[in-house]
């Protein structure tokens, strides 16, 4: 691989003893992994019914490395929202943000929602996800709906405008933020090019800029993660030292220096304040680059519930065709279904709200999604079930099922959109009306089922390629 010769020279200066070993690291091919969503199934069950060979990721429990991508984002079980394929080394951010269930949780930085759905897997009472690129926060809408996540909001807005907005409202909060990308180098070659034209100070200002927006919104005893995919200290070390300059009620906690993370580059040792900060390096590691610091805000939270959503409604203020929809599901029987208003109906479509949202909604600030679609309302009050909620389902919370074999035909044919012909045991089985469609009992939509065929209800932008 031919590497910047800039890049070089600094990787040697801050590496003089390991140079030749992480230089070495280049000529090994990149590895893949993914992480399982333990809310849908155990690691244990995941491992009976793997559909490749896997092997563990020993610094994460529920990673696994795979030798196929491809193969891994083609098989039905990643529609299912059974695992999220994710760099390896990319998932120790989240996993160091200690997240309580009480927590209002930002990923300020969140698409594609990698770090997000393992954030949410950690089940903060709320998590806000948001991206300032609208072409990018729109597959995070897909993964986040993919992962089952609920009681979640996702935002695009540039962090500085709306940190006025949401001041001191969370407890706990990540920044992956935009960078140079040297630690992904060995698995993206554009990421050359691009720093061969713009090179690491690029990105400073925008990272200073965003960890400043992040403390705003941080409340007192708050935590907060700064993460980068680079190796450059310009971009870690000096960006937390900075941070800690600007603001000094903040300062960093200890991360365990072990499965291969390293600590500060010894250029660094004689500031202290830096001592908790972590790097991942791929020749001491079995993964990418990655930059980690932990740090804490002095002071204790105080939690606010300033406004509500003046469009929020009642269960029983719904359509009749949405009650008799939800009527199937296991949410009929909750308390909330008849006494909690946190449903949203806007341009058509229906929102279940996160419980005490009102903690993290403002006017002003662009929500692509609060909580969870559970459909949409049509000409004539035709209801169509969402994708996204089926997703938040399990196969046996829904009374009307068509369950598949994950090698079976029509599997594919549904993640295509296409339409299915009921087999005989779909007669015998299943009633006309709503169906929720499953793979090995993990929910992947719905369709609407006449007695002969399943007409297809999957979402549109979501078929199987």
């Amino acid at each position: 691989m031919e590497l910047p010769e800039k890049y070089k020279r600094s990787m040697k200066e801050l590496l003089p003893d390991e140079y030749d070993d992480f230089i070495a690291s280049y000529d090994e091919a990149p590895v893949s992994a993914i992480r399982i969503n333990t809310d849908r199934i155990s690691a244990e069950r995941f491992e009976s019914i793997a559909p490749f060979s896997i092997q563990k990721v020993p610094f994460f429990e529920g990673g696994y490395y795979i030798n196929d991508t491809d193969a891994w984002s083609k098989h039905p079980y990643y529609y299912a929202g059974l695992y999220y394929i994710q760099e390896a080394s990319a998932m120790i951010p989240a996993d160091v943000l200690p997240v309580g269930k009480d927590d209002a949780v930002l990923d300020l930085c969140a698409a594609p929602g990698g770090k997000s759905t393992q954030l949410a897997s950690k089940h903060p009472k709320l998590l806000m996800s948001n991206d300032i690129s609208f072409s990018r926060a729109m597959p995070l809408v897909k993964n986040m709906a993919m992962w089952g996540c609920t009681d979640h909001l996702i935002s695009c807005a540039d962090p500085e405008d709306i940190s006025g907005n949401l001041s001191g409202c969370f407890d706990k909060i990540l920044v992956d933020a935009p960078c140079s990308g040297e630690g992904m180098f060995r698995r993206d070659g554009d990421l050359i090019r691009s720093y061969n034209e713009r090179g690491n100070e690029y990105y400073r200002n925008i990272q200073d800029g965003i960890l400043d927006a992040a403390y705003t919104m941080l409340s007192p005893g708050g935590m907060l993660v700064y993460s980068t995919c680079t190796f450059s200290d310009i971009e870690d070390e000096l960006v937390i030292a900075s941070f800690l300059d600007r603001h000094g009620d903040m300062s960093v906690c200890d991360i365990e220096k072990k499965n291969g993370l390293t600590g500060p580059y010894d250029s660094y040792s004689h500031d202290e304040r830096l001592n908790g900060c972590v790097h991942a390096l791929p020749h001491r590691i079995k993964g990418e680059g990655h930059f980690v610091t932990l740090m804490q805000k002095q002071g204790a939270g105080e939690r606010e519930y300033i406004c509500r959503c003046d469009e929020a409604v009642s269960f029983k203020d719904l359509p009749k065709e949405v009650h008799s929809f939800l009527a199937g599901s296991d949410i009929s029987k909750t308390e909330e279904y008849e006494h909690r208003d946190y449903i949203v109906a806007k341009d058509g479509f229906i929102y279940m709200l996160p419980y005490g949202y009102e903690r993290i909604y403002r006017k002003g600030i662009r929500y692509l999604r609060t909580g969870v679609c559970v459909g949409k309302i049509g000409r004539g009050g035709r209801f169509s079930p969402h994708t996204a909620f089926a997703l938040t389902l399990s196969c046996d919370s829904y009374a009307n099922t068509l369950n598949m074999p994950a090698d079976a035909p029509d599997v594919i044919k549904y993640l295509k959109g296409e339409t299915i012909v009921a087999g005989k045991s779909a007669k015998d089985d299943v009633r006309k009306g709503i169906v929720l469609v499953c793979v090995d009992s993990f929910p992947l939509g719905f369709a609407s089922y006449d007695g002969i065929r399943f007409k297809n209800l999957y979402e549109k932008g979501w078929v199987y390629r």
